[in-house]
């Protein structure tokens, strides 16, 4: 490799380390957050019951709700767009028509939103299936004319 691809590879690699570093600088000041809330919660407990043992509790293991199967999500963001008639949609507006197609409760819709917007993203960078209007918040998707 030359030595101007090194640099590139180099800045690349530096710019990813910091990405990874701020990361793990986030997940600790949660993890010593949720420390603090366990710590409350515990006194709490032991204002109510003098006798409460923290290591009677064991932790809950978190389980991932698969809501849905392999490309189903992608399969139904673009119905949802075929459905608006051309029409350009919020990741929102995407959200709920996919909340009201697969009959999901509306406190579904907040984790929702994310995994759209998510699944937007990748089918417009790695397949080209649909087009972006806008920035962030004022974000609108729609499909290829």
């Amino acid at each position: 490799m030359n030595a101007k691809g090194n640099q590139y590879a180099i800045h690349a690699l530096k710019d990813r380390r910091a990405t990874m570093a701020g990361e793990i600088a986030a997940f600790k000041e949660a993890i010593r957050h949720r420390e603090e809330q366990l710590t409350h919660l515990d006194a709490t407990l032991r204002v109510l019951d003098p006798s409460y043992r923290v290591d009677t509790i064991p932790p809950k293991r978190l389980r991932r709700v698969k809501l849905f199967g392999s490309g189903e999500l992608n399969r139904l963001v673009l119905d949802a767009l075929r459905r608006a008639g051309g029409r350009p949609m919020t990741n929102v507006e995407i959200a709920d028509a996919i909340i009201t197609a697969k009959g999901y409760g509306h406190e579904a819709r907040h984790a929702l939103i994310r995994r759209v917007r998510a699944n937007l993203s990748y089918l417009l960078r790695e397949r080209n299936a649909v087009v972006k209007q806008g920035d962030r918040l004022t974000a609108r998707w729609a499909l290829p004319r």
